[in-house]
């Protein structure tokens, strides 16, 4: 892509990102239009582009599939929502009692990890089983919920590890699991393919810029920060408390915004 000087655009950075200027290769540019408020498209960057490209272009949703989504009032959980709202999804969504009221605006079952089985609630509620469950946590959630897939079933963990061999593990459990012959399917979903085919990304970030302009998502923002107070922004993100989305925003975007 071209840009010129007064384009707005965003990034995808793995590191870097806590600054108000930063330098970056033309070709690692996302144009952002003009017409959306920066502060509201920041979400659509990650979160947002990690729950359109596990439901469509790894999961492939269809209007009136069953889902369950693991972590559900996080930033990427309600993207999840919100666009499975838009795709006609059954949804059940796993998170505290606190955060339940968010998944039902989207019109989800929720499901309270404290008190509540998982597994137990969605084998009474769907008995046929799920076709789809997306997870950003991984562990003790994949072996219980992989048998809740019905055949064709697809589970898709989104999680980010930062270690190494838990890389290699997902890997290792990625082909474990689609050995078996009982029609169900693991995959695994990360961003880093941006920087090999970012065509896609391209056309998926476009989509949803547009879905944003013409007020078809909204996505919460819990918390707007100032970026010299990103330390109280990590400690707000780590408390639990958190649902949607923080953004960490510079001076100009704070006073054009307020």
């Amino acid at each position: 892509m071209e840009t010129a000087v007064s384009d707005h655009v965003a990034a995808l950075t793995a590191y870097g990102g806590y600054t108000e200027v930063i330098y970056l290769r033309e070709k690692q540019l996302i144009p952002v239009p003009k017409t959306v408020d920066p502060i509201a498209a920041a979400p659509l960057i990650l979160n947002y582009i990690v729950a359109y490209q596990t439901m469509h272009r790894v999961a492939k949703v269809k209007s009136g599939d069953k889902v369950l989504i693991v972590d559900a009032s996080g930033g990427i959980g309600t993207a999840i929502l919100e666009l499975g709202k838009l795709a006609g999804l059954v949804m059940y969504g796993v998170a505290s009692k606190a955060k339940h009221e968010a998944l039902h605006d989207y019109g989800a079952v929720a499901i309270d990890y404290h008190t509540q089985e998982f597994a137990e609630v969605i084998s009474q509620a769907e008995p046929g089983g799920l076709d789809i469950i997306v997870d950003g946590i991984g562990g003790d959630y994949v072996k219980r919920g992989f048998l809740l897939l019905k055949r064709g079933g697809t589970y898709v963990t989104f999680a980010n590890p930062m270690k190494l061999s838990k890389m290699f593990r997902l890997l290792g459990q990625s082909l474990w699991l689609n050995l078996w012959p009982n029609g169900r399917s693991y995959k695994l979903y990360g961003t880093g393919q941006s920087y090999v085919h970012k065509r896609p990304f391209l056309e998926d970030w476009a989509t949803l810029f547009k879905l944003l302009e013409n007020g078809k998502i909204s996505p919460i923002i819990m918390r707007t920060f100032p970026i010299l107070e990103a330390g109280q922004a990590n400690a707000l993100l780590e408390s639990g408390q958190v649902v949607g989305n923080i953004v960490l925003a510079s001076p100009d975007l704070l006073l054009s915004s307020s």
